[in-house]
């Protein structure tokens, strides 16, 4: 019998491999949208569907949290990392420049016992007076930031959870959290695809031979059914385990997500670095609640005051001018304010040096990489576990569905 008889004679049994192949990609590419798509519901009533991932955001963003940077740093290692005198560097850079203008406010809305006066006095005074008061204020700065600054690093953590602030940017972010694991595991997500292809193909092969010689109505549905489950289970399994490294002949299998658990930890070490635990966004948490602003408030205006008390030197010429008690204790509210606004609005110079000094992406990249391999797996697992019956449920339903639109075409 030559090629053309052949192939006249038997196509139709050859097409059982390749739909069985093309079932798999099929199952196993929807399996993939699925997990990951739509951001939203989309149906009617319980009619209709949302990614697992999506659906399942504050769940799947304290995975997220709860098997990376939770288990490998703790808050308070993170905020030891800060030394004050560096930090200090950054902010007196940022504030000296306005000294100046700080101890002229202050002149400016202080009065002499009750007249409104301190700016015509100031405005009138020795310009060697002004600047004695400036080089003296200047040379007292550091010491008043470095106790605000250690002030504040010693009670962040009262401030602060940093674990329940990426929680919330997560499950606020769906598309972010759904980016998170696209990129992270795209090799084990391809391969899910992909593996459709590898597993469908051989697996339709005994179904052409069965149905050579059993052509029955119910046998390509109920292979389909069969592939589409086994090409989805085999897949979610094969990208999670084994766990260990397990020799099979000449070759070495194990999971591919374990495998790649350095170049994963690297990824997770730079969206932490990057998006998650910034100084801008530590920052912006401290100074979102009004008990924490109040905090902050509080610990600056007690170390005004305690300069103001212990260092007379830097007030001397200005209680000169005779101002009375009220007005000097206004200066300290003046001053703690004006330090406030400037705490608020953090330059570019004092968030590099917390960032470098977080070291992110680096800590989490060697620890997070380091972990075992029963650790490092529940990265990635609860993702695949949640609702999975349901993924390999539809994978085999389709199947079942391509298989009697196979059943149809043939007879």
């Amino acid at each position: 019998m030559d090629l053309v008889t052949f192939l006249n004679e038997y196509w139709s049994y050859l097409t059982i491999p390749v739909v069985s192949a093309l079932v798999g990609y099929g199952t196993n590419w929807l399996a993939v949208k699925m997990m990951m798509h739509p951001l939203e519901f989309k149906g009617v009533g319980v009619f209709g569907w949302q990614g697992v991932v999506p659906a399942n955001a504050r769940k799947m963003a304290n995975v997220v949290v709860d098997h990376s940077v939770k288990r490998v740093l703790t808050q308070q290692e993170l905020i030891s990392r800060i030394e004050p005198d560096k930090l200090v560097d950054a902010l007196s850079t940022r504030i000296e420049p306005f000294v100046e203008d700080i101890v002229d406010e202050v002149m400016a809305e202080t009065a002499n016992y009750g007249v409104p006066l301190g700016n015509f006095i100031w405005a009138a005074a020795p310009g060697g007076m002004k600047q004695m008061v400036y080089r003296s204020v200047k040379k007292n700065l550091p010491a008043i930031l470095t106790r605000t600054v250690e002030d504040v690093r010693d009670n962040l953590e009262d401030m602060i959870d940093l674990n329940e602030v990426i929680v919330d940017k997560l499950s606020n972010n769906k598309q972010m959290l759904v980016d998170i694991f696209l990129t992270g595991a795209k090799e084990e997500f391809k391969f899910i695809e992909r593996s459709g292809l590898y597993f469908g193909f051989p697996l339709g092969l005994p179904v052409m031979v069965a149905w050579y010689y059993y052509p029955s109505w119910w046998l390509l549905p109920a292979f389909g059914l069969l592939v589409g489950y086994i090409t989805n289970a085999l897949a979610i399994y094969l990208i999670q385990k084994p766990l260990h490294p397990v020799k099979i002949g000449p070759f070495t299998v194990q999971g591919l997500f374990i495998k790649r658990q350095k170049e994963v930890s690297r990824y997770f070490g730079q969206v932490f670095a990057n998006d998650l635990i910034t100084a801008e966004v530590v920052m912006a948490e401290v100074l979102k609640t009004e008990s924490a602003l109040d905090r902050v408030r509080d610990l600056i205006q007690r170390e005004v005051n305690r300069a103001i008390e212990n260092t007379q030197g830097i007030f001397k010429p200005l209680t000169v001018l005779s101002m009375g008690p009220a007005e000097y204790a206004k200066v300290g509210h003046i001053i703690s304010e004006r330090a406030f606004r400037e705490f608020q609005n953090p330059d570019k110079r004092s968030l590099r040096y917390l960032d470098e000094a977080f070291d992110i992406e680096d800590t989490v990249a060697e620890r997070v990489g380091a972990l075992p391999p029963e650790e490092f797996f529940e990265l990635l697992h609860p993702v695949i576990a949640e609702d999975e019956w349901k993924l390999i449920a539809v994978g085999a339903l389709l199947g079942l569905g391509a298989g009697w639109w196979q059943w149809v075409l043939l007879t």
